[in-house]
Protein backbone atom coordinates (compact mmCIF):
# COMPACT_ATOMS: atom_id res chain seq x y z
CA UNK A 1 0.00 0.00 0.00
CA UNK A 2 1.05 3.35 -0.62
CA UNK A 3 0.19 4.23 3.16
CA UNK A 4 3.09 2.56 4.21
CA UNK A 5 5.31 4.86 1.89
CA UNK A 6 3.34 7.72 3.33
CA UNK A 7 3.83 6.48 7.02
CA UNK A 8 7.72 6.98 6.41
CA UNK A 9 7.13 10.25 5.47
CA UNK A 10 4.86 10.70 8.28
CA UNK A 11 7.53 9.62 10.74
CA UNK A 12 10.36 11.93 8.79
CA UNK A 13 8.30 15.28 9.61
CA UNK A 14 7.67 13.84 12.91
CA UNK A 15 11.78 13.60 13.58
CA UNK A 16 12.22 16.80 11.64
CA UNK A 17 9.33 18.72 14.02
CA UNK A 18 11.20 17.57 17.30
CA UNK A 19 14.81 18.84 15.56
CA UNK A 20 13.33 22.07 15.93
CA UNK A 21 13.60 21.51 19.85
CA UNK A 22 17.05 20.10 19.74
CA UNK A 23 18.13 23.01 17.17
CA UNK A 24 16.91 25.56 19.45
CA UNK A 25 18.57 23.68 22.60
CA UNK A 26 21.81 23.73 20.44
CA UNK A 27 21.96 27.11 20.17
CA UNK A 28 22.96 27.78 23.93
CA UNK A 29 25.78 26.42 22.93
CA UNK A 30 27.11 26.70 18.92
CA UNK A 31 26.29 28.66 16.08
CA UNK A 32 23.63 27.57 13.52
CA UNK A 33 26.37 26.65 11.07
CA UNK A 34 27.97 24.72 13.19
CA UNK A 35 25.41 22.94 14.44
CA UNK A 36 24.45 22.30 10.38
CA UNK A 37 27.69 21.20 9.72
CA UNK A 38 28.70 18.14 12.82
CA UNK A 39 25.02 16.79 12.06
CA UNK A 40 25.46 16.29 8.59
CA UNK A 41 29.01 14.54 9.81
CA UNK A 42 27.46 12.47 12.34
CA UNK A 43 24.56 11.72 9.40
CA UNK A 44 27.72 10.34 7.65
CA UNK A 45 28.63 8.56 10.62
CA UNK A 46 25.53 7.18 11.51
CA UNK A 47 25.13 5.47 8.45
CA UNK A 48 28.17 3.81 7.65
CA UNK A 49 28.26 1.28 9.83
CA UNK A 50 24.40 0.15 8.28
CA UNK A 51 25.69 0.06 4.71
CA UNK A 52 28.98 -1.70 5.22
CA UNK A 53 26.53 -4.28 7.08
CA UNK A 54 23.85 -4.15 4.39
CA UNK A 55 26.70 -4.30 2.10
CA UNK A 56 28.08 -7.78 3.26
CA UNK A 57 24.62 -9.14 1.93
CA UNK A 58 24.29 -7.64 -1.10
CA UNK A 59 25.75 -4.34 -2.87
CA UNK A 60 22.68 -2.57 -4.37
CA UNK A 61 24.84 0.51 -5.55
CA UNK A 62 28.46 0.23 -6.06
CA UNK A 63 30.14 3.24 -4.41
CA UNK A 64 31.91 4.36 -7.58
CA UNK A 65 28.25 4.52 -9.30
CA UNK A 66 28.21 7.42 -11.39
CA UNK A 67 24.44 8.09 -10.44
CA UNK A 68 24.55 7.76 -7.08
CA UNK A 69 27.94 10.38 -6.81
CA UNK A 70 26.01 12.70 -8.97
CA UNK A 71 22.37 12.20 -7.31
CA UNK A 72 24.41 12.49 -4.01
CA UNK A 73 26.60 15.59 -4.77
CA UNK A 74 23.19 17.27 -6.49
CA UNK A 75 20.87 16.66 -3.33
CA UNK A 76 23.68 17.38 -1.14
CA UNK A 77 24.02 20.90 -3.07
CA UNK A 78 20.34 21.93 -2.71
CA UNK A 79 20.28 20.49 1.18
CA UNK A 80 23.20 22.52 2.19
CA UNK A 81 22.22 25.87 -0.24
CA UNK A 82 18.86 25.63 1.39
CA UNK A 83 20.23 25.38 5.19
CA UNK A 84 22.32 28.24 4.89
CA UNK A 85 19.47 30.44 3.57
CA UNK A 86 17.12 29.89 5.99
CA UNK A 87 19.78 30.89 8.91
CA UNK A 88 21.05 33.93 6.85
CA UNK A 89 17.36 34.49 6.79
CA UNK A 90 16.07 33.82 10.08
CA UNK A 91 18.52 36.42 11.86
CA UNK A 92 16.37 39.47 10.03
CA UNK A 93 12.88 37.75 10.29
CA UNK A 94 10.68 36.31 12.69
CA UNK A 95 10.89 32.54 13.22
CA UNK A 96 6.99 31.86 12.47
CA UNK A 97 6.91 34.10 9.08
CA UNK A 98 10.63 31.93 8.41
CA UNK A 99 8.00 28.70 9.23
CA UNK A 100 5.53 29.52 6.60
CA UNK A 101 7.87 30.87 4.08
CA UNK A 102 9.95 27.94 3.96
CA UNK A 103 6.82 25.88 3.87
CA UNK A 104 6.10 27.26 0.38
CA UNK A 105 7.64 24.52 -1.33
CA UNK A 106 4.61 22.31 -0.95
CA UNK A 107 3.69 24.99 -3.29
CA UNK A 108 6.68 25.14 -5.62
CA UNK A 109 7.01 21.31 -5.83
CA UNK A 110 4.22 20.77 -8.04
CA UNK A 111 4.61 23.76 -9.72
CA UNK A 112 8.42 22.91 -10.99
CA UNK A 113 6.80 19.47 -11.44
CA UNK A 114 5.01 20.86 -14.43
CA UNK A 115 8.18 22.38 -15.98
CA UNK A 116 9.33 18.89 -14.89
CA UNK A 117 6.37 17.07 -16.96
CA UNK A 118 5.20 15.55 -13.74
CA UNK A 119 1.79 16.74 -13.78
CA UNK A 120 0.36 16.30 -10.29
CA UNK A 121 -2.93 15.45 -9.99
CA UNK A 122 -5.84 17.93 -9.94
CA UNK A 123 -7.00 17.45 -6.77
CA UNK A 124 -3.43 17.93 -5.19
CA UNK A 125 -3.66 21.86 -5.57
CA UNK A 126 -6.67 21.34 -3.23
CA UNK A 127 -4.80 19.87 -0.55
CA UNK A 128 -1.99 22.43 -1.17
CA UNK A 129 -4.21 25.16 -0.58
CA UNK A 130 -5.28 24.05 2.65
CA UNK A 131 -1.61 23.39 3.93
CA UNK A 132 -0.80 26.95 3.09
CA UNK A 133 -3.72 28.33 4.88
CA UNK A 134 -3.12 25.92 7.85
CA UNK A 135 0.22 26.62 7.94
CA UNK A 136 -0.67 30.53 8.07
CA UNK A 137 -2.41 29.72 10.92
CA UNK A 138 0.37 28.02 12.77
CA UNK A 139 3.02 30.28 11.88
CA UNK A 140 2.09 34.01 11.56
CA UNK A 141 1.23 35.31 15.17
CA UNK A 142 0.34 38.82 14.01
CA UNK A 143 -1.52 39.18 10.54
CA UNK A 144 -1.14 42.78 10.90
CA UNK A 145 2.44 42.65 10.29
CA UNK A 146 3.45 41.35 6.94
CA UNK A 147 5.99 43.91 6.12
CA UNK A 148 8.42 42.16 4.11
CA UNK A 149 12.10 42.02 5.68
CA UNK A 150 15.36 42.14 3.71
CA UNK A 151 15.44 38.24 5.54
CA UNK A 152 12.68 37.02 4.15
CA UNK A 153 14.09 36.78 0.76
CA UNK A 154 16.58 34.23 2.04
CA UNK A 155 13.86 32.14 3.14
CA UNK A 156 11.83 32.22 0.27
CA UNK A 157 15.32 31.35 -1.84
CA UNK A 158 15.24 28.33 1.12
CA UNK A 159 11.84 27.19 0.16
CA UNK A 160 12.73 27.56 -3.75
CA UNK A 161 15.98 25.17 -2.89
CA UNK A 162 14.39 22.70 -0.50
CA UNK A 163 11.79 21.94 -3.23
CA UNK A 164 14.62 21.84 -5.81
CA UNK A 165 15.97 19.18 -3.07
CA UNK A 166 13.00 17.15 -3.14
CA UNK A 167 12.52 17.21 -6.74
CA UNK A 168 16.34 15.76 -6.84
CA UNK A 169 15.42 13.06 -4.49
CA UNK A 170 12.88 11.70 -6.63
CA UNK A 171 14.86 11.95 -9.88
CA UNK A 172 17.82 10.12 -8.13
CA UNK A 173 16.51 7.58 -5.31
CA UNK A 174 14.64 5.27 -7.80
CA UNK A 175 16.78 2.57 -8.66
CA UNK A 176 20.09 3.27 -6.07
CA UNK A 177 20.79 2.40 -2.78
CA UNK A 178 19.04 5.48 -0.75
CA UNK A 179 21.73 4.57 2.20
CA UNK A 180 24.69 5.20 0.19
CA UNK A 181 22.85 8.21 -1.57
CA UNK A 182 21.60 9.63 1.41
CA UNK A 183 25.23 9.34 2.81
CA UNK A 184 26.58 11.25 -0.10
CA UNK A 185 24.42 14.44 0.38
CA UNK A 186 25.40 14.29 3.85
CA UNK A 187 29.08 14.05 3.22
CA UNK A 188 28.52 16.95 0.50
CA UNK A 189 26.51 19.35 3.02
CA UNK A 190 28.81 18.65 5.98
CA UNK A 191 32.15 19.49 3.45
CA UNK A 192 30.47 22.72 2.22
CA UNK A 193 29.48 23.71 5.72
CA UNK A 194 33.27 23.53 7.26
CA UNK A 195 33.80 26.44 6.07
CA UNK A 196 31.28 28.68 7.61
CA UNK A 197 31.69 26.28 10.74
CA UNK A 198 35.77 27.59 10.59
CA UNK A 199 34.05 31.23 10.42
CA UNK A 200 32.57 31.17 13.56
CA UNK A 201 35.54 29.85 15.25
CA UNK A 202 33.70 26.70 17.26
CA UNK A 203 35.61 25.43 20.31
CA UNK A 204 35.47 22.04 20.50
CA UNK A 205 34.35 21.97 24.45
CA UNK A 206 30.91 23.72 23.58
CA UNK A 207 30.42 21.12 20.59
CA UNK A 208 30.73 18.61 23.22
CA UNK A 209 28.45 20.61 25.61
CA UNK A 210 25.21 20.04 22.65
CA UNK A 211 26.21 16.47 22.44
CA UNK A 212 22.55 15.68 23.28
CA UNK A 213 20.91 18.18 20.72
CA UNK A 214 23.41 17.44 18.08
CA UNK A 215 23.05 13.63 18.59
CA UNK A 216 19.43 13.83 18.06
CA UNK A 217 20.06 16.03 14.92
CA UNK A 218 22.72 14.00 13.80
CA UNK A 219 21.58 10.64 14.13
CA UNK A 220 17.70 10.93 13.67
CA UNK A 221 17.41 14.20 11.61
CA UNK A 222 19.85 13.07 9.55
CA UNK A 223 20.48 9.61 9.49
CA UNK A 224 17.26 8.37 9.89
CA UNK A 225 15.03 10.88 8.76
CA UNK A 226 16.44 12.11 5.40
CA UNK A 227 16.89 8.28 4.61
CA UNK A 228 13.52 7.62 5.35
CA UNK A 229 12.91 10.95 2.77
CA UNK A 230 14.29 8.94 -0.05
CA UNK A 231 12.91 5.41 0.24
CA UNK A 232 9.38 6.58 0.60
CA UNK A 233 10.02 9.15 -2.25
CA UNK A 234 10.95 5.95 -4.49
CA UNK A 235 7.43 5.20 -4.18
CA UNK A 236 5.36 8.93 -3.23
CA UNK A 237 4.85 11.10 -5.78
CA UNK A 238 6.96 14.61 -4.90
CA UNK A 239 3.94 16.64 -4.69
CA UNK A 240 2.13 14.67 -1.54
CA UNK A 241 5.60 13.81 -0.56
CA UNK A 242 6.13 17.71 0.24
CA UNK A 243 2.71 18.20 1.97
CA UNK A 244 3.29 15.19 4.38
CA UNK A 245 7.06 16.42 4.85
CA UNK A 246 5.40 19.84 5.51
CA UNK A 247 3.85 18.55 8.71
CA UNK A 248 7.25 19.20 10.20
CA UNK A 249 5.58 22.80 11.22
CA UNK A 250 2.62 21.30 13.32
CA UNK A 251 5.39 18.48 15.11
CA UNK A 252 8.00 21.20 15.85
CA UNK A 253 5.07 23.38 17.37
CA UNK A 254 3.80 20.15 19.22
CA UNK A 255 6.81 19.27 20.40
CA UNK A 256 7.87 23.00 21.64
CA UNK A 257 4.71 22.83 23.76
CA UNK A 258 5.58 19.57 25.08
CA UNK A 259 9.01 19.92 26.04
CA UNK A 260 9.66 23.38 26.40
CA UNK A 261 6.14 24.06 27.62
CA UNK A 262 5.92 26.66 24.78
CA UNK A 263 1.53 27.29 25.18
CA UNK A 264 -0.27 26.65 22.27
CA UNK A 265 -2.97 29.59 21.37
CA UNK A 266 -6.50 28.60 19.46
CA UNK A 267 -4.77 30.19 16.04
CA UNK A 268 -1.93 27.80 16.16
CA UNK A 269 -4.34 24.37 16.89
CA UNK A 270 -6.70 25.65 13.94
CA UNK A 271 -3.75 25.89 11.79
CA UNK A 272 -2.96 22.12 12.87
CA UNK A 273 -6.10 20.91 12.43
CA UNK A 274 -6.14 22.52 8.73
CA UNK A 275 -2.62 20.97 8.04
CA UNK A 276 -3.67 17.41 9.17
CA UNK A 277 -7.45 17.59 6.73
CA UNK A 278 -4.61 18.78 4.27
CA UNK A 279 -2.40 15.98 4.50
CA UNK A 280 -5.63 13.25 4.69
CA UNK A 281 -6.91 15.24 1.44
CA UNK A 282 -2.96 14.38 0.21
CA UNK A 283 -4.10 11.02 0.65
CA UNK A 284 -7.32 10.10 -0.13
CA UNK A 285 -6.55 10.36 -4.17
CA UNK A 286 -9.73 10.93 -5.40
CA UNK A 287 -8.48 10.87 -9.07
CA UNK A 288 -7.78 6.95 -8.38
CA UNK A 289 -11.97 6.47 -7.27
CA UNK A 290 -12.08 6.98 -11.12
CA UNK A 291 -9.69 4.93 -12.35
CA UNK A 292 -10.68 2.17 -14.89
CA UNK A 293 -9.04 -0.97 -13.75
CA UNK A 294 -9.32 -3.31 -16.17
CA UNK A 295 -6.93 -6.08 -14.53
CA UNK A 296 -4.84 -6.39 -11.11
CA UNK A 297 -1.80 -9.19 -10.19
CA UNK A 298 0.08 -9.50 -6.71
CA UNK A 299 2.10 -6.45 -7.70
CA UNK A 300 0.94 -4.45 -10.29
CA UNK A 301 -2.42 -3.90 -12.62
CA UNK A 302 -3.74 -2.34 -15.54
CA UNK A 303 -6.15 0.83 -16.10
CA UNK A 304 -7.26 2.37 -19.16
CA UNK A 305 -5.14 5.14 -20.66
CA UNK A 306 -6.34 9.01 -20.35
CA UNK A 307 -5.13 12.22 -21.80
CA UNK A 308 -3.87 13.07 -18.60
CA UNK A 309 -1.27 10.36 -18.92
CA UNK A 310 0.08 11.96 -21.97
CA UNK A 311 2.96 14.08 -20.10
CA UNK A 312 4.18 10.15 -18.57
CA UNK A 313 3.70 8.90 -21.88
CA UNK A 314 6.23 11.05 -23.91
CA UNK A 315 8.64 10.84 -20.99
CA UNK A 316 8.60 7.10 -21.05
CA UNK A 317 8.62 6.81 -24.69
CA UNK A 318 11.25 9.09 -24.94
CA UNK A 319 13.51 7.69 -22.80
CA UNK A 320 16.73 5.98 -23.80
CA UNK A 321 16.22 2.67 -22.70
CA UNK A 322 12.68 2.71 -23.96
CA UNK A 323 13.62 4.19 -27.49
CA UNK A 324 16.71 1.31 -27.66
CA UNK A 325 13.91 -1.32 -28.22
CA UNK A 326 12.04 0.28 -30.03
CA UNK A 327 11.85 -0.50 -33.72
CA UNK A 328 10.60 3.18 -34.82
CA UNK A 329 12.80 5.66 -32.97
CA UNK A 330 11.04 9.04 -33.89
CA UNK A 331 10.67 10.83 -31.46
CA UNK A 332 7.08 11.45 -29.79
CA UNK A 333 5.57 14.74 -29.46
CA UNK A 334 2.51 16.02 -27.07
CA UNK A 335 0.61 16.82 -30.26
CA UNK A 336 1.83 12.75 -32.07
CA UNK A 337 0.37 11.35 -28.60
CA UNK A 338 -2.62 13.38 -28.50
CA UNK A 339 -3.71 12.10 -32.08
CA UNK A 340 -3.00 8.70 -31.04
CA UNK A 341 -5.53 8.79 -28.67
CA UNK A 342 -7.86 10.44 -30.83
CA UNK A 343 -7.49 8.68 -33.99
CA UNK A 344 -6.87 4.86 -32.85
CA UNK A 345 -7.35 4.44 -28.99
CA UNK A 346 -10.87 6.20 -29.00
CA UNK A 347 -11.78 4.71 -32.47
CA UNK A 348 -11.32 1.01 -31.05
CA UNK A 349 -8.14 0.54 -33.43
CA UNK A 350 -6.10 0.41 -30.41
CA UNK A 351 -6.75 -0.59 -26.42
CA UNK A 352 -4.23 0.46 -24.43
CA UNK A 353 -3.31 0.82 -20.47
CA UNK A 354 -0.97 2.58 -17.91
CA UNK A 355 0.93 -0.36 -16.00
CA UNK A 356 0.69 0.56 -12.54
CA UNK A 357 2.21 -0.62 -8.91
CA UNK A 358 -0.74 -1.97 -6.62
CA UNK A 359 1.81 -0.46 -3.30
CA UNK A 360 1.19 3.15 -4.43
CA UNK A 361 -0.71 3.88 -7.97
CA UNK A 362 2.03 5.30 -9.72
CA UNK A 363 2.20 4.48 -13.44
CA UNK A 364 5.45 2.86 -14.37
CA UNK A 365 4.66 1.77 -18.02
CA UNK A 366 2.38 0.93 -20.86
CA UNK A 367 0.72 -1.98 -22.51
CA UNK A 368 -1.09 -2.01 -25.33
CA UNK A 369 -2.95 -3.97 -28.01
CA UNK A 370 -3.05 -2.10 -31.83
CA UNK A 371 -4.38 -3.17 -35.06
CA UNK A 372 -7.40 -4.64 -33.39
CA UNK A 373 -9.47 -7.20 -35.81
CA UNK A 374 -12.58 -7.95 -33.86
CA UNK A 375 -13.88 -10.35 -37.51
CA UNK A 376 -10.55 -12.28 -37.21
CA UNK A 377 -10.05 -11.57 -33.71
CA UNK A 378 -6.57 -10.88 -34.16
CA UNK A 379 -3.68 -7.54 -32.83
CA UNK A 380 -0.45 -6.66 -32.14
CA UNK A 381 0.74 -7.00 -28.81
CA UNK A 382 3.30 -4.07 -27.32
CA UNK A 383 4.80 -2.62 -23.92
CA UNK A 384 7.27 -0.57 -22.76
CA UNK A 385 8.58 0.13 -19.01
CA UNK A 386 9.64 3.97 -18.58
CA UNK A 387 10.55 4.28 -15.19
CA UNK A 388 13.57 4.53 -13.90
CA UNK A 389 13.82 2.06 -10.94
CA UNK A 390 11.16 -0.83 -12.58
CA UNK A 391 12.90 -2.41 -14.91
CA UNK A 392 14.49 -6.30 -13.97
CA UNK A 393 11.48 -6.82 -11.32
CA UNK A 394 9.35 -8.71 -12.95
CA UNK A 395 6.58 -6.51 -13.40
CA UNK A 396 6.64 -5.87 -16.97
CA UNK A 397 6.27 -10.04 -17.10
CA UNK A 398 3.33 -9.88 -14.72
CA UNK A 399 1.47 -7.22 -16.64
CA UNK A 400 2.43 -9.14 -19.67
CA UNK A 401 0.05 -11.95 -18.75
CA UNK A 402 -2.41 -9.83 -17.38
CA UNK A 403 -2.82 -7.77 -20.86
CA UNK A 404 -2.91 -11.56 -22.61
CA UNK A 405 -5.52 -12.82 -19.89
CA UNK A 406 -7.85 -9.54 -21.25
CA UNK A 407 -6.86 -10.39 -24.39
CA UNK A 408 -8.32 -13.98 -24.45
CA UNK A 409 -10.75 -12.57 -22.37
CA UNK A 410 -12.78 -10.01 -22.32
CA UNK A 411 -11.49 -8.84 -26.09
CA UNK A 412 -11.66 -11.88 -27.10
CA UNK A 413 -8.73 -12.66 -29.49
CA UNK A 414 -7.87 -15.66 -31.16
CA UNK A 415 -4.58 -14.47 -31.88
CA UNK A 416 -2.27 -11.67 -30.68
CA UNK A 417 1.12 -11.25 -32.30
CA UNK A 418 4.40 -9.03 -31.73
CA UNK A 419 7.28 -7.77 -33.07
CA UNK A 420 10.60 -8.06 -31.33
CA UNK A 421 14.56 -7.12 -31.83
CA UNK A 422 16.33 -10.27 -32.37
CA UNK A 423 18.75 -8.62 -29.80
CA UNK A 424 16.36 -8.03 -27.03
CA UNK A 425 16.83 -11.64 -25.42
CA UNK A 426 15.03 -10.72 -21.78
CA UNK A 427 11.95 -9.77 -23.57
CA UNK A 428 12.27 -12.88 -25.92
CA UNK A 429 12.38 -14.80 -23.13
CA UNK A 430 9.30 -13.32 -21.31
CA UNK A 431 7.17 -13.09 -24.15
CA UNK A 432 7.84 -17.47 -24.60
CA UNK A 433 6.90 -17.82 -21.07
CA UNK A 434 3.51 -16.15 -21.43
CA UNK A 435 2.99 -18.45 -24.76
CA UNK A 436 4.29 -16.71 -27.86
CA UNK A 437 6.64 -18.29 -30.08
CA UNK A 438 8.95 -17.60 -32.82
CA UNK A 439 7.25 -17.23 -36.35
CA UNK A 440 9.59 -18.66 -39.13
CA UNK A 441 9.89 -16.74 -42.36
CA UNK A 442 9.25 -13.10 -41.92
CA UNK A 443 12.14 -10.90 -42.58
CA UNK A 444 12.16 -7.43 -41.35
CA UNK A 445 15.04 -4.72 -40.77
CA UNK A 446 15.15 -1.44 -38.61
CA UNK A 447 16.23 1.43 -40.32
CA UNK A 448 19.53 1.07 -38.05
CA UNK A 449 19.63 -2.64 -39.73
CA UNK A 450 18.81 -4.51 -36.81
CA UNK A 451 16.68 -7.73 -37.24
CA UNK A 452 13.07 -8.12 -36.27
CA UNK A 453 11.52 -11.14 -34.92
CA UNK A 454 7.34 -11.95 -35.21
CA UNK A 455 5.92 -13.82 -32.46
CA UNK A 456 2.57 -15.18 -32.29
CA UNK A 457 0.32 -16.35 -28.99
CA UNK A 458 -2.80 -18.32 -29.67
CA UNK A 459 -5.81 -18.75 -27.37
CA UNK A 460 -6.91 -21.82 -25.86
CA UNK A 461 -10.99 -21.26 -27.03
Amino acid sequence: MRFKYSLLLFITAIIWGAAFVAQSAGMDYIGPYTFNCVRCYLGVIALLPVIIVKDTRAKETPWNDKRLITGGIVCGLFLFLASTSQQIGIVTTSAGKAGFITAFYIVMVPVFSLFLRKKPGKFIWVSVLAAVVGLFFLCIKDPSDLSVARGDYFILACAVLFAFQILAVDKFAPGLDCLKLACYEFLVCAILGTGLMIWEKPSIPSILDAWIPLGYAGFFSCGIAYTLQMVAQKQVKPAVASILMSMESVFSVLFGAIILKEVLTGRELLGCAIMFVAVILAELNPDALFEKVVARGERVYLREITASDTDDIIRWRNSENVVKNFIYRKPVTRKDHLNWLKTKVKTGQVRQFILCLNDTGNGIGSIYFRDIDNEKHTCEFGIFIGEEGATGKGYGYEGQKLAMDTAFGEMGMKEVELRVLEGNIPAIRNYEKCGFTVVPGHEEFTEAGEKVIFMKAVGTS
